[in-house]
């Protein structure tokens, strides 16, 4: 069980598990205070060789007794350690392995810089076993120490009555050993230990078991200060040192739960797991995420069928599309040129897909793009932003870029600086969030107005995100509702998949409940039933209008695992995950919302242009089958669904938006843009954490066929709309 995480160990570092995530990257990257050098090096150094100790410490508890012979060496646990270090050591050259060929051809560092990181993690390294050799120097016991210190006792036999005989001592229970490893590393002949009562052999293991356990309350310690302090960077150590301490205590409780059970020692871990799973789903434990800036403490709001209905009455629908056509109109006084009174302006759509930091990046240096072309117009000329995940994380920080400069601060639009800000890593500050508090006890809170919430890596994401962008925390979704409304800038909606029902939550501070249901003359007599919900009518006594922007960030992009999915104050209580579940590209979005005002888009514009940015290519070659085993047969459907979820969205919004061009009277206009890479295995992972070459390989595809041909179509209906004559 023990070479599980050795197993784990070698599968991230060579790609084998959590390569779409990029894992790999943080253990062969590692970056302590914005930088990755000697420094960082060490300190993951320090981490491995904890977990080096501790693997041989536990080994020690779980198996030293079978080895009688050790208890007679002049260093028990050192001998130990050196003849049980073969597999750390072939993992530790395969490890120095991978750190080289990563850096070298991801971060491009020059061998001598590499040498020199490298050097840090041995020292941290030897820092850990130096420290662990003076502790078990001092505290060392050895069966003929033992006797010279405690001679009258040994005489008198009082040491050895106390001790209760373990039958692991029992001969058909030892292991033959016939050579060694010394210190010198010189192979020796074992001796027997015959002459000595077996009892004073597990006296002198046990005292080594004890301290053993002090070495697992240190790492464990050492975790929890990590924890307490985790949003000082000082304490935001790398990644993979938090993986080896975190490893190094599950090794610990595991090597204690087999040696104090015995036979029974994986079902006790078991058990312990069922236990832990249980406890969890109260939120006494702060293992809820919640949504911050809602408050939690009030009436919940209703969440059934009846509260839908109402909400998405035909009266709302006529009040709510009454308000919005102010908000047209004011985005049509903007975008009328008072020259040409008569002549309509063309309506564009932002739709962002999700897909991690690299579908974030991309977006961003699309639109920057794309608003260079357009004469840096594309943000006022745009009516509505929509998409999912790490697209809308690029989206939602160039419009709050966009609102700065509108405001006189000194903004470049084109400056790839912001690109670059939203592309720094996420991964490092969750998955330390992760490892030192919420696998463990959250115990910390802080107050958003008078509601609190626990620290856990939902609110550690945010807080990095607003570090890497200048995006204040303390931003409501309704501080941005008056700039909405009088087309200062474009609207934004989020959405996020509700767990329980597949249905969906709009995140907008205005009324929309006409995106809720099908709302056509006909619709409420063909059963057309609710699929989406107005967040902020839902949540209105609950505060939806406070939400943090921030959390609507986090909540569009709660990534599996990665993230927490946040839970929300309704009855039944609904809980939440990635938007791109429900719709991976915002076309779904946008096609509702021109459907709601068709009738005013084709009375007042000359057309609509959507610009979709996507993480992926659109159109692959379908995969080759091949002769299928009975596990792959029985699995096969379950991954297809998965593995096909955007081809299926695809398929449906492609009906939809040529049903909708019909009803714009051939008046829609649709430009794509994908992110695709010269070599294959060249692409950036979906993860929250890009490479040197990663980002680069994003800021080139711009330069790809596809991508160039969309920027073309574009300054072609530019120049249409710069021509056209009003119809």
């Amino acid at each position: 069980m023990l070479l599980f995480f050795w197993v784990f160990l070698v599968l991230v570092i060579i790609g084998k598990f959590g390569m779409h995530i990029g894992m790999p990257a943080v253990f062969l990257d590692p970056e302590y205070l914005g930088k990755v050098g000697y420094l960082s090096f060490a300190i993951v150094g320090m981490g491995f060789g904890a977990m080096y100790v501790t693997w041989n410490l536990v080994l020690y508890i779980l198996n030293s007794q079978r080895f009688p012979f050790m208890a007679s060496l002049q260093y028990p646990l050192g001998m130990f350690f050196l003849n049980n270090s073969i597999i750390p050591l072939i993992i530790l050259i395969s490890y120095f392995a991978a750190i080289l060929h990563h850096q070298m051809l991801y971060e491009y560092q020059h061998l001598s810089d590499l040498v020199f990181d490298m050097l840090g993690f041995v020292a941290g390294f030897i820092l850990v076993i130096l420290a662990t050799a003076l502790y078990f120097g001092i505290t060392n016991t050895n069966t003929g120490s033992f006797i010279e210190a405690n001679k009258q006792s040994v005489r008198r036999k009082r040491a050895v009555r106390k001790v209760q005989f373990d039958d692991t001592m029992q001969a058909q229970q030892l292991n033959r050993v016939d050579y060694y490893i010394t210190n010198k590393l010189n192979v020796r002949h074992t001796r027997t230990v015959a002459s000595y009562d077996p009892k004073l052999h597990q006296l002198v293991f046990r005292r080594h078991h004890l301290n053993a356990f002090i070495a697992f309350v240190v790492a464990l310690a050492i975790l929890i200060v990590t924890g307490f302090f985790q949003e000082n960077p000082f304490f935001q150590i790398p990644i993979a040192a938090s993986v080896f301490l975190f490893l190094s205590v599950l090794m610990s409780l595991f090597g204690m739960f087999l040696y104090w059970t015995g036979g029974w020692g994986s079902a006790a871990i078991i058990i312990f797991l069922l236990i832990t799973n249980q406890l969890t789903k109260y939120d006494l434990f702060g293992y809820q995420n919640r949504a911050y800036g809602l408050n939690y403490e009030t009436e919940q709001a209703p969440y059934n069928l009846s509260a839908m209905r109402e909400m998405a009455s035909d009266s709302n629908i006529i009040s709510d599309k009454k308000y919005f056509t102010q908000i047209l109109e004011n985005w049509k006084k903007k975008n009328t040129d008072p020259r040409y009174p008569d002549k309509k302006p063309v309506m564009y759509f932002l739709n962002v897909s999700g897909g991690g930091l690299r579908s974030a990046m991309f977006s961003m240096v699309v639109m920057q793009n794309c608003d260079s072309i357009m004469q840096h117009s594309l943000m006022d000329k745009t009516m509505l932003i929509s998409g999912a995940s790490g697209g809308m994380l690029g989206a939602t920080y160039l419009r709050e870029l966009f609102l700065k400069s509108k405001n006189g601060f000194d903004v470049n639009m084109d400056d790839r600086k912001y690109a670059y800000n939203v592309a720094q890593d996420l991964l490092n500050p969750v998955a330390l969030s992760i490892l030192s508090n919420d696998a463990l006890l959250p115990y910390h809170k802080f107050s958003v107005d008078s509601n609190k919430y626990f620290i856990d890596r939902g609110y550690i994401f945010e807080k990095a995100l607003c570090q890497n962008t200048g995006l204040r925390f303390d931003k409501k979704i309704d501080d941005y509702r008056k700039d909405e409304y009088d087309a200062k800038i474009p609207l934004l909606i989020h959405h996020t998949t509700i767990m329980n029902d597949s249905r969906r939550y709009y995140i907008t501070p205005h009324p929309v409940s006409f995106l809720m249901r099908p709302n056509g003359k006909n619709a409420v007599d063909n059963n057309l039933e609710v699929d989406a919900i107005d967040f902020c009518r839902l949540f209105e006594k609950q505060g939806g209008k406070n939400l943090l922007v921030t959390s609507a960030m986090r909540m569009d992009a709660s990534f599996p695992f990665i993230l927490p999915n946040p839970v929300l104050p309704s009855n039944p209580p609904t809980y939440v995950m990635d938007g791109g579940v429900a719709d991976n590209f915002g076309v779904e979005t946008t096609i509702r919302f021109l459907k709601a005002f068709q009738q005013w888009i084709n009375e007042n514009t000359s057309g609509v242009v959507i610009i979709q940015m996507r993480d992926t290519e659109k159109m692959d070659e379908p995969e080759a089958t091949t002769q299928k085993t009975l596990f792959a047969r029985l699995t096969d459907p379950l991954g297809t669904v998965y593995n096909n979820m955007e081809n299926m969205q695809d398929f449906l919004t492609d009906y939809r938006i040529d049903d909708m061009d019909e009803e714009l009277r051939g008046k829609l206009h649709f430009v794509m843009f994908e992110y695709t890479s010269e070599k294959i295995d060249e692409k950036a992972a979906m993860s929250f954490h890009l490479t040197t070459r990663d980002k680069d390989n994003i800021v080139r595809s711009v330069n790809q066929p596809n991508n160039v041909a969309g920027f073309n179509k574009l300054k072609a209906l530019l120049n249409i709309e710069a021509t056209k004559p009003t119809q």
